[in-house]
């Protein structure tokens, strides 16, 4: 393109707390939406700058989609409304001047990938379900299927026509809701598309390319270039191509396959967009949306670029570096303070080609470091900028960073604390006490003290662990003699403990609360139901497992599972039973002040209406408290008591599964250990109800509060647990069946990878594998393929987001997928098609842990196999 003018940056825009998955420019400015499950409306000042005018907060999960039907496109929007799509499988439509919900479309099974709006001003969202559904007066008037896979992408023709892309491959074209045209010639994922007007349309794919297509479907040209997924495209009038990629760059092409620009980003970038004006918008996973102009005049200030490119290089600088040492690396306090162990070349390197687009290499010059990329396009390195050391930890301002009292904070949030009243604010750094910071926060705010217990717990929630770990033994509600979730780490024997140290009770921070093995003193546990593995066996490492049944198809080690894998670690009766006494005093004595008033703030837990303590006779010595606590003892001790639990302990029982969340843990923990009886298993099943909220008291609106965003630690651990331990015996089995969907569903909301305690991704990971083994031994499941999709799809997130250091987590989430993919193509394909899940599955193949690198082994010989 003759005419083409390079793009620089014009301005960033900061205030998501997570990465921006999805962008839409219109004419009210440009929407973004985030992984924080919000939209913000930014609009241009006076200034030029763009500002955050409205945020949009409703759904439940993850923005994943964002659109705008424009005043005048249909009658039920004379004034235009923004829709989002979410993870939370839901569609919502939103009032733009109030930020008010006006319309929720639900349908979709799973997750919403993308939206598009018809000329007509119909909605049309696609899903992981396999679908698109076109919505009209908030009704669904049409449900397109035909994709073997995912529907990732749709595009509205001018015509009326629908185009969507799939996990399949394929692009089909819609016509009054038949397939009457189906596109063939990417060979991964379709991720992306977007409109090519006087051309036809272009699609971006995992399979690092995008493709030119004319209106007839014809192949005009393909973009060659990006080195990761491509996840999405953006065209102008003009022809102009823009496409997002994970390798961390935004590229810019001619419709005719030149590529015209590379725009280097910090992290990976979701979706890209082109405002009326030209400019381009991007989306990236480091939380920052950022306008890039043509325009000279209007791009930000040479010191803005600079700084840019600076951060670019020394990212880029990290990554050429690798550790490799040599070449006189920088770092100590010489010229240029270069980071440790930085590699330099000689500027003859320049001279010679590069091996790969976008290759790093960092030259010496003038006694500092410059990094440059080789641009394969072009035959040439370009300058991507100086290398710097790594700045003072007081002088930057990382992602997420936050200023609030002039100072800079790591976090700060907005608590509500009453209607009518501009939100507090409550900042703090990672690494600080919770409790030094409640302190600090109410003391400043002047509010009352029967605040603090939940300050601490809003604090450790939505810090997802950066807060130091609170002391060993200090209770998560009053501060003192009790665990707090999420500070798990590795216990001693290689398996997960449940406190900051590791091996600490729940209820009272000593004695072991561990996933496997009983007791000291417990007994050997009895046998157990085949297909089962629980009592002496860890059900993290296999540890005295009862082994397959048989050797795996086609010699493989480790799939399919053979068990499912339960929890039947017991507290210490006394301490299990002091905490209940305990959290049942307190409702009683506030009446719900003191544990079920929540501090009001952004992603504050819900509480259960009037919760009713335990009365006096059933928390006397000898009551049914402790009848309760004895059955659940003897069950988790692997014998069965025979006898049905008797109504005065199911009442028991039923209270505490309605007590608010910050008080739910106990009961889901003695319901988890119930659970390993076969007569109360039964008992369970018969009063579950379904997984939805209720003031019943069942399993089902149990698991349903603990899992309502955002999800406690606590709740989150022994919830998992508990929905493990669903599959010992068969009613509560066939519940789990019925459950599945809701089930994989909520605990697929709280997942939160590398951030979450290692405790619960070790739960998560082995309801994964349970479900998965569901899948496998379930006839009735044979035919659900949208079911089996979304369970390898959390089964992929949680291998993808696994960190290096939970090789058990790694493994758990590998069988899960394994047994998934095992014999099913189209789960084979999906998996293939997950971004990451390829890639972390073959380095796990080269891990020095054996049984962790066959199982990876394994299941990239079912993958390569398709089947």
């Amino acid at each position: 393109m003759e005419d083409f003018q390079q793009y620089q940056l014009r301005s960033e825009l900061h205030g998501h707390d997570e990465d921006v998955r999805a962008l839409c420019a219109c004419e009210l400015g440009l929407f973004t939406a985030s992984r924080d499950k919000s939209v913000r409306l930014w609009t241009e000042g006076a200034d030029g700058q763009l500002s955050v005018a409205t945020t949009y907060v409703g759904h439940t999960s993850y923005v994943t989609a964002v659109a705008y039907i424009a005043p005048g496109a249909t009658p039920q929007w004379p004034k235009g409304a923004l829709v989002s799509g979410s993870r939370d499988t839901r569609v919502l439509v939103w009032d733009v001047e109030t930020a008010a919900v006006v319309q929720t479309l639900e349908g979709h099974k799973y997750q919403v990938t993308d939206l598009a709006i018809s000329a007509g001003g119909d909605i049309i969202s696609t899903s992981l379900d396999s679908t698109a559904r076109v919505w009209r007066g908030g009704a669904c008037v049409q449900v397109l299927e035909g994709h073997g896979g995912a529907v990732q992408c749709v595009l509205a023709l001018p015509s009326g026509d629908l185009l969507t892309g799939s996990n399949d491959t394929a692009v089909k074209l819609w016509r009054g809701g038949t397939c009457v045209h189906t596109l063939s010639g990417h060979s991964d994922t379709v991720r992306g598309m977007a409109l090519l007007p006087g051309t036809g349309f272009v699609s971006a794919s995992h399979d690092c390319t995008l493709r030119v297509w004319d209106a007839g479907g014809a192949l005009l040209a393909e973009l060659v270039g990006h080195t990761a997924l491509v996840y999405s495209a953006a065209a102008t009038p003009s022809g102009l191509v823009a496409s997002a990629s994970e390798d961390n760059s935004v590229r810019l092409w001619s419709a005719s396959g030149q590529c015209l620009q590379t725009i280097p980003h910090p992290a990976c970038v979701w979706d890209v967009a082109f405002t009326a004006s030209g400019d381009l918008a991007t989306a990236c996973a480091d939380y920052i949306a950022r306008l890039w102009t043509p325009d000279a005049a209007h791009a930000a200030p040479p010191s803005a670029q600079q700084e840019y490119k600076a951060r670019i290089a020394d990212r880029a600088a990290a990554a050429a570096g690798g550790g490799a040492g040599g070449g006189g690396g920088g770092g100590g306090g010489g010229e240029g303070a270069l980071p440790e162990g930085l590699k330099l070349e000689d500027a003859s390197v320049l001279a010679e080609p590069g091996k790969r687009s976008g290759q790093i290499v960092v030259v010496r010059e003038n006694g500092a470091g410059v990094a440059y990329s080789w641009d394969a396009d072009r035959g040439q390195w370009e300058k991507v900028g100086d290398v710097v050391g790594g700045p003072d930890a007081g002088d930057t301002v990382g992602v997420g960073a936050k200023w609030h009292t002039g100072q800079q904070w790591d976090f700060v949030f907005d608590v509500d604390l009453a209607d009518n009243e501009a939100p507090k604010k409550l900042a703090c750094n990672r690494g600080e006490n919770a409790y030094e910071v409640a302190d600090r926060f109410l003391l400043a705010e002047n509010l009352p003290l029967s605040y603090h217990k939940q300050v601490v717990d809003f604090i450790l929630r939505n810090t997802q662990g950066a807060a130091a770990p609170v002391p060993t033994n200090v209770d998560p509600f009053t501060g003192s003699g009790a665990y707090v979730p999420g500070g798990a780490g590795p216990s001693a024997d290689g398996g997960w403990g449940t406190s900051a140290s590791g091996s600490a009770d729940p209820f009272t921070g000593v004695g072991a609360y561990m996933p496997g093995g009983p007791q000291p003193g417990a007994g050997a546990p009895a046998a157990l139901p085949s297909g089962v593995v629980g009592g002496g066996a860890d059900p993290f490492t296999g540890a005295n497992a009862r082994p397959a049944q048989s050797a795996g198809p086609a010699g493989l080690m480790h799939l399919p599972a053979a068990h499912y894998l339960i929890f039947d670690g017991m507290p210490k009766t006394a301490a299990i039973g002091a905490k209940i006494r305990d959290l049942s005093a307190g409702l009683a004595a506030d009446a719900g002040a003191s544990v079920g008033a929540p501090v009001a703030a952004a992603g504050a837990s819900r509480v259960s209406a009037a919760p009713e303590p335990l009365s006096e006779e059933e928390r006397a010595p000898g009551g049914p408290l402790d009848s309760l606590l004895s059955r659940a003892a003897t069950a988790a001790g692997g014998s069965s008591g025979g006898s049905m639990v008797d109504a005065a302990e199911l009442a028991v029982l039923a209270k505490m599964l309605r007590w608010p969340p910050p008080a739910l843990f106990p009961g889901l923990d003695l319901a988890r250990l119930l659970a390993l009886d076969a007569a109360a298993a039964a008992q369970l099943a018969a009063h579950a109800g379904p997984m939805e909220a209720s003031t019943a008291g069942g399993l089902g609106a149990a698991l349903a509060a603990a899992t309502a965003p955002p999800q406690l630690p606590a709740n989150r651990l022994t919830g998992l647990r508990l929905a493990c331990n669903l599959f010992r015996h068969a009613p509560l089995r066939a519940w789990a069946l019925a459950q599945r969907t809701p089930l994989l569903r909520a605990f697929s909301g709280g997942a939160g990878g590398a951030l979450e305690a290692k405790a619960a991704r070790g739960a998560w990971a082995s309801l994964l594998v349970d479900l998965a083994l569901l899948h496998r031994s379930e006839a009735s499941l044979r035919s659900d393929a949208e079911g089996r999709a979304a369970l390898l799809g959390s089964a992929a997130d949680a291998l993808a987001a696994t960190p290096p250091d939970d090789p058990e987590v790694a493994f758990r989430a590998l069988v899960a997928v394994g047994t998934l993919a095992l014999g099913e193509p189209a789960a084979a394909a999906a998996a293939r098609a997950h971004p990451g899940y390829l890639a972390a599955a073959q380095a796990l193949a080269g891990s020095t842990d054996a049984r962790l690198a066959q199982a990876a082994r394994d299941v990239l010989s079912v993958l390569r196999s398709g089947s």
